[in-house]
C-alpha cells in the first residue's frame, strides 16, 4: 500500500487588522489595474494568505505528529514579535506573476525561518536554497503585474503564530487548509 503524502508549508497566519491592512492594497491594486478583460488575476483570499516559513512539499503524512510537536516546541520558546510591511509590487521581480506585500526581515524573522529550516533537516528534508524575502502573495497573473508601480509602505505587522498548512489543488487555485497552529509564548488568540 503506497504510503499517503501531503504538500505542507509552515507559515504565520496574518491577524485581523493585518487582513484590513492587505484588504486595502488589494482594492488599491484592483482599482490601478482597472477592469482588463483579458486579465485572469485570481485574488488571495483571507484564508489562503499567509507568510511562508518554510515550504516541506511533499511529505508524508506519518511525519505530521513530529512537525506539530516541533512547532509546538518552537512556539514556546519565541515571545511574539513583529516584522515592517515594506511595498507592494511584482514579486520576486519586475515582471513576475506574483502580486505581494514584502516585509522586511529582522532578527527574530530570521531565527524563526531558520528554525523551520533545521526541524525540515531533522527530519531529514532539504530545506530551499534560496535567501529567505518574506512577503504575502495578494494575487497571481500569469501575464505578471508589471503594469502597476510598486507602492512602498510602512505597517507593522504582528507575528504571533506558527501555522502548518496543507495545500490542495483545486480548479480556481491552491487552497490552503490549516493542520495544525501553535501561539507564540504569551501570544493571545
Amino acid at each position: 500500500m503506497p504510503e499517503e503524502v501531503s504538500r505542507l508549508f509552515i507559515g504565520i497566519r496574518p491577524d485581523a487588522r493585518t487582513q484590513q491592512f492587505l484588504d486595502g492594497l488589494t482594492s488599491q491594486a484592483k482599482r490601478e489595474l482597472g477592469p482588463d478583460k483579458r486579465d485572469r488575476i485570481r485574488w488571495t483570499s483571507h484564508a489562503n494568505r499567509h507568510l511562508t516559513l518554510a515550504f516541506l512539499g511533499e511529505t508524508p503524512d506519518a511525519l505530521i505528529p513530529r512537525i506539530e510537536a516541533k512547532l509546538a516546541q518552537i512556539a514556546d520558546k519565541l515571545p511574539p514579535f513583529c516584522a515592517r510591511v515594506v511595498s507592494l509590487n511584482p514579486f520576486p521581480q519586475r515582471r513576475s506573476s506574483l502580486l505581494a506585500a514584502e516585509l522586511l526581515t529582522n532578527p527574530d524573522l530570521d531565527k524563526l525561518h531558520q528554525q523551520c529550516r533545521e526541524l525540515m533537516m531533522e527530519l531529514s528534508m532539504k530545506p530551499e536554497g534560496a535567501s529567505y524575502r518574506p512577503h504575502i502573495t495578494l494575487a497571481r497573473n500569469r501575464r505578471g503585474f508589471a503594469r502597476l508601480e510598486p507602492v512602498m509602505l510602512d505597517y507593522t505587522m504582528p507575528l504571533n503564530n506558527l501555522v502548518l498548512y496543507q495545500s490542495h489543488m483545486a480548479p480556481g487555485g491552491s487552497q490552503y487548509l490549516p493542520l495544525f497552529e501553535a501561539l507564540l509564548e504569551d501570544a493571545q488568540p
